[in-house]
């Protein structure tokens, strides 16, 4: 299995890149930025594009009713 692993690597060079970070990057800042733009990005994400779950109710007719999950209660 280990032999199939390697016959992409024999074709295919990594190239030899020199990447600096950049000085205005200071980790524990950085991290604790961009998880909250990450979580609260999610949470506006799925306030405005989420559709409200949608129930149903049978009505004095027996019909079946769509009810939206905010009035379930």
């Amino acid at each position: 299995m280990e032999s199939l692993n390697r016959v992409p690597f024999l074709v295919l060079k990594c190239p030899n890149l020199k990447l600096k970070k950049p000085p205005w990057v200071h980790t524990p800042y950085t991290l604790v930025v961009v998880s909250y733009l990450l979580i609260t990005g999610g949470m506006l994400y799925d306030v405005a594009v989420e559709p409200p779950s949608v129930g149903s109710v049978t009505d004095d007719h027996r019909h079946q009713r769509p009810l939206l999950g905010y009035l379930m209660g």
